[in-house]
């Protein structure tokens, strides 16, 4: 009896062993899913955030082309009423190229650098465009 009772328990023993095991894989394959879910919600989460940030970048970025053009519009159509050679570079506002910044639109160096983009821009339009005029003026006289 003592070798069947011995058996009997060894069986009982391997078959706790094998529930245990189970629910142990089971309780740890859960939680894998819940740490992957956690992860992926914060990847998307973040892919959300660069999103935004990027948006928020473009538009930034388009107000100080926006910003600079109409300076350099303005200025260029100065130099050429003035009758000053083409010069933008020598521009007061080109120079120090914060007109119209604000904190809110994050990095000063960038928003200084779409907004000379944006002023070169509006300076030779504004300069080329008058020029023309004046020659096509000149020229029918």
């Amino acid at each position: 009896m003592n070798v069947n009772t011995n058996i009997n328990k060894i069986k009982r023993i391997k078959r706790n062993i094998g529930k245990s095991g189970i629910a142990l894989f089971l309780v740890a394959g859960f939680g894998f899913l819940l740490v992957g879910d956690a992860n992926a919600q914060y990847r998307r989460d973040n892919r959300q955030t660069h999103r935004v940030e990027r948006i928020e970048n473009r538009n930034n970025s388009r107000i100080a082309v926006a910003q600079g053009r109409s300076d350099g519009l303005r200025e260029g159509a100065n130099a050429i009423r003035k009758r000053n050679r083409h010069n933008p570079y020598g521009e007061g506002k080109f120079k120090k190229a914060t007109n119209g910044y604000k904190s809110r639109f994050g990095n000063r160096e960038a928003y200084k650098q779409f907004y000379r983009q944006g002023f070169l821009r509006g300076y030779d339009e504004a300069y080329y465009r008058n020029t023309r005029g004046i020659r096509i003026i000149r020229r029918i006289r």
